[in-house]
């Protein structure tokens, strides 16, 4: 018994001290502000220090222009994709660097030399709206395929703006689906319909940053009058993973 009470009492003064430890502060919790001033000069710094070693590297120069040469080959085979009966294809080389949405018809795809037209030009409207933006691609909606949520990143960043592009007026869609940058996917439901996966409340996010809750969203409705979708489970393939949908 005295021999129990001992171990008890140990055990009691033990959990105590346990407790009364307080957890040590993180060192990098100022990186969790991922636009801050310290955290962007922490990059910058860690990238200059790696640039100068890939760079002092003999073989750097040669790898480099290879590179280069091939990512803005003009006679480089196109991806194509295929939308509303029409050959798509995003396109970047050395006079579009930020790229441009591009379509032909089909037997002109199959030519030597397809008459390709701009439809979207992005270093034309990064200019005129004073922006980075960068191509994140576009879900159009079955089976018309007319209409599409085109996905842009200003700047590179997971972070995406998302607007509705009218493929047969061949520009933004006049009171389309617009919603502002954050970490978002987005399916249509129907052509009047969204179902958008962001942040619709400050932290309704995962630990790494990504939405978790699935709302509809109708043409024309305010985000915070959106409704969040509680029906049943389904797999869709614009999502790549499995959404609560009505």
């Amino acid at each position: 018994m005295h021999t129990l009470l001992i171990f008890a009492l140990g055990l009691s003064l033990g959990l105590g001290a346990g407790l009364a430890t307080p957890t040590p502060e993180d060192p990098f919790i100022w990186l969790e502000d991922a636009h801050g001033a310290r955290a962007m000069a922490w990059v910058e710094a860690e990238n200059a220090k790696t640039t100068a070693v890939i760079e002092s590297d003999p073989r750097f120069e040669t790898l480099y222009n290879d590179a280069k040469t091939i990512a803005e080959a003009k006679d480089r085979i196109p991806e194509p994709n295929m939308l509303g009966g029409r050959v798509w294809n995003f396109w970047q080389d050395a006079d579009h660097q930020h790229g441009i949405w591009r379509q032909t018809s089909l037997p002109d795809f199959k030519s030597a030399a397809p008459n390709w037209r701009t439809v979207l030009d992005l270093d034309a409207l990064s200019k005129a709206e004073k922006a980075n933006w960068f191509w994140k691609g576009a879900n159009c909606h079955e089976p018309e395929e007319e209409r599409c949520i085109v996905s842009l990143s200003d700047g590179g960043e997971d972070a995406v703006t998302a607007r509705e592009f009218d493929l047969r007026s061949s520009r933004f869609a006049d009171g389309g689906f617009s919603l502002p940058s954050g970490k978002q996917d987005i399916a249509w439901l129907d052509s009047e319909t969204l179902l958008v996966a962001r942040e619709w409340k400050t932290g309704e996010l995962t630990k790494s940053g990504y939405a978790f809750v699935v709302k509809r969203v109708k043409r024309g409705q305010a985000l915070d009058a959106a409704v969040e979708a509680q029906a049943h489970m389904r797999a869709n393939r614009h999502f790549g993973k499995i959404l609560l949908t009505m």
